[in-house]
């Protein structure tokens, strides 16, 4: 299989490593900043840097992977879409949800397998929560994601991620999606730094009809991670970067301990469906990114500046 990666950055970097584990030797790689890419091909054989994105294209590859900022995305998909091509985009899918919906209407077009880089689903904790919480009411949930400011010139740049809250914590708002189901949003409030939200706090209603509430910030030490779920029967606690599942008052049951990083779980089923054709295997994929981003959305129009006094007025739903 000859894998292309659009972006040679860390994630980039996490891909072309995740695919080498899972057996790729042929790799073809652009950056705008050509010295990344060749930084890149010495850290795995059988790759190729390329000038320009077109002229990847133009060799065939058999997978693509969008591993570049927001800002940057459309693209790439859209000539991987006019050949055919599978593709897997990092997320955000998009600096707003604006931006993704030429994308979105080619796929609805085409059918072209795609995935998106939620990779938190792929957990066998969040398997085993969404599981258990599928025959169960849940009364609320209490989250938080925070920790500190991404070290890459673009990430604090609204224009270019739609800021740190859109590019992070899109990460807590899927899971709750995929936990739970839909989200409205009643209610959020935030606090800026350089007229940036670097802390936001957000309120939902449960399609079921219970309350969520997800904290976020990027202006902590050290990151800190928790979903903490109530039903009647108990609760369940998920906690760090890895989600363990660090409490089971309902029936006490555990998941099965992971068997390799979740990048190379998450990159493993998305080659593994792009070469069977078995889409099933890709557990998030464009269309259900965007639900997440037009959340994303809804909370980012209410905090941003001068929107402060819409906050009762602007309410998403989303069946």
């Amino acid at each position: 299989m000859r894998v292309g990666v659009v972006g040679c950055g860390r994630m980039g970097r996490e891909r072309v490593r995740a695919a080498a584990a899972a057996g790729v030797d042929a790799f073809m790689l652009f950056d705008e900043d050509r010295r990344r890419a060749e930084r890149l091909a010495t850290e795995c054989k059988g790759a190729r840097c390329f000038a320009e994105s077109s002229v990847m294209f133009e060799h065939h590859p058999d997978v693509i992977f969008v591993c570049t900022p927001p800002c940057c995305r459309g693209p790439v998909e859209e000539c991987a879409i006019k050949q055919g091509i599978p593709f897997f985009v990092e997320k955000p899918i998009a600096v707003s949800a604006h931006q993704a919906r030429t994308i979105l209407a080619s796929l609805d077009q085409t059918g072209v397998m795609n995935a998106v880089g939620y990779m938190n689903r792929y957990r066998n904790s969040i398997w085993h929560a969404r599981r258990m919480l599928q025959s169960r009411q849940v009364i609320g949930i209490t989250a938080h994601w925070v920790g500190k400011k991404y070290a890459v010139p673009w990430w604090c740049v609204r224009e270019q991620s739609g800021g740190p809250f859109n590019e992070q914590a899109t990460h807590m708002t899927d899971l709750l999606r995929y936990l739970v189901g839909e989200l409205e949003v009643l209610h959020a409030s935030a606090r800026t730094q350089d007229r940036i939200e670097t802390t936001v706090a957000a309120t939902f209603r449960l399609f079921q009809g219970g309350l969520a509430v997800i904290l976020y910030s990027c202006e902590a030490k050290d990151k800190d991670i928790l979903i903490s779920i109530e039903t009647p029967e108990g609760t369940l606690d998920l906690r760090g970067w890895d989600l363990e599942l660090a409490r089971n008052t309902i029936d006490g049951s555990y998941p099965e301990a992971e068997s390799c990083p979740i990048f190379e779980k998450e990159t493993a089923a998305f080659l593994r469906a792009a070469e069977g054709g078995d889409k099933s295997l890709i557990l998030s994929d464009f269309a259900e990114s965007y639900k997440t981003q037009v959340v994303m959305d809804s909370v980012s129009k209410i905090v941003q500046p001068g929107n402060a006094t819409k906050e009762s007025s602007l309410i998403g739903r989303f069946k």
